[in-house]
């Protein structure tokens, strides 16, 4: 069966755009005389005056209207028109909507306007349905540890989110030409970790090129280990150490470090980001992991009373909101100061020599105090139980 082609294309956007209209020359008084009819590329003189008047008014959406009028292979027409007209060229996607990511400046806004309008100009020749531009918080170069922490982050997360709009990782690819050097090098990235087609073309290529997918898969068992502190994590940008505890050394791949006033900070890395974000989309609920029946759904019991303030009530929520929980069970107290977030991960456990894992809750009420309990369900398969650790900290983590 023949490979579905990828009907959306996300393409990242740099401002190559707009540094090639402001250096649009003025047309020599003298053109004429010394024979100069045409401007730069070949283009009439009538063309790139008005591209430049244009311009200079701030009319973006006539400015789009107009480059339409010029061949797309022009290197006026910037990096992003460029690629995608070499896209356009080969049988790789059907092509039926453009999603351009623009940074969080004002010349993002503006090439993200003259791009749409560009293409809504061309949707008839390029069997386009629909272009629309997204800006994309924190993606500026005046702060670069909110770049880092934020604006790549947020890049991953539009693009996951896209995906899941469409349906599928297989209706995708991503054109990363244009942009920053690390949201390009992040798009690649995003490829791998999403099993999405990605595009490419240098300025000193003739043509596209794919990246060629890396024959590696994710262990994605960090999702399970360190649930509760990935989506600490995802809440909050930065974290100091009291805040969060302790990061282990297998965890900081996923972060960055940084420190503030002299105190350590940790952040979600874009690394992070698209670890967590490429999890959600390739791995939907277990087959395994069915509903409980009635006989198999037991309520909690409580033996102790000097639980955390709204600790049961807490504990009764997750196990009569999650279908698929058939107890939840209060555990020790032991090492109950190391808990600094309501959440949920995986713990090893052995007994007679055989390891097995246990999903484990932590509550933490607002004055500090916490307590823990075990979460039981249909299935004991670890994959099967990471899956159900990060749902439940997406529902009912702090």
């Amino acid at each position: 069966m023949p490979k579905q082609k990828p009907h959306t294309l996300i393409s990242t956007v740099g401002t190559s755009l707009l540094g090639n209209l402001k250096r649009l020359p003025e047309k020599p008084s003298d053109a004429e005389e010394n024979n100069e009819s045409k401007g730069p590329e070949g283009l009439d003189w009538s063309t790139v005056e008005k591209l430049k008047r244009h311009y200079n008014l701030g009319e973006w959406k006539a400015l789009g209207r107009c480059l339409a009028e010029v061949p797309a292979h022009f290197r006026l027409c910037g990096a992003e028109i460029n690629s995608i007209h070499s896209l356009a060229q080969k049988d790789w996607l059907e092509m039926r909507e453009i999603v351009f990511l623009v940074s969080d400046t004002n010349e993002g806004r503006i090439t993200g306007e003259i791009l749409v309008t560009y293409f809504e100009s061309r949707k008839d020749d390029l069997r386009l349905q629909n272009a629309r531009y997204v800006c994309i918080d924190g993606l500026q170069d005046e702060r670069p540890w909110e770049f880092r922490t934020v604006g790549l982050r947020n890049l991953v997360r539009e693009i996951g989110k896209i995906v899941r709009d469409v349906g599928s990782p297989a209706y995708v690819a991503i054109d990363a030409t244009g942009g920053y050097k690390a949201q390009i090098a992040v798009a690649a990235l995003i490829g791998v970790a999403m099993d999405i087609d990605v595009y490419y073309r240098h300025e000193r290529f003739d043509d596209i090129i794919s990246f060629p997918p890396l024959p590696v898969a994710l262990d994605y068992s960090l999702i399970g280990k360190y649930g509760n502190v990935i989506h600490a994590f995802e809440k909050e940008p930065l974290l100091t150490e009291d805040q969060i505890g302790p990061i282990d050394e297998e965890l900081e791949v996923l972060l960055e470090r940084e420190v503030i006033d002299g105190e350590t900070c940790w952040a979600l890395s874009p690394i992070g980001e698209i670890y967590v974000t490429g999890y959600r989309l390739l791995y939907p609920r277990p087959v395994s992991l069915r509903d409980a029946t009635l006989e198999e759904r037991q309520p909690p019991k409580f033996q102790d009373h000097h639980y955390p303030k709204n600790f049961q009530q807490f504990v009764t929520k997750v196990w009569e909101e999650v279908p698929w929980i058939t107890r939840c069970v209060p555990v020790d107290y032991s090492k109950q100061k190391g808990m600094k977030k309501t959440g949920f991960h995986l713990r090893e456990e052995s007994l007679d020599n055989k390891v097995s894992w246990s999903i484990i809750g932590e509550y933490v009420d607002d004055s500090g105090f916490g307590a823990r309990f075990k979460v039981l369900t249909t299935t004991d398969r670890y994959d099967d139980l990471v899956w159900a650790v990060d749902q439940l900290n997406q529902k009912f983590a702090d």
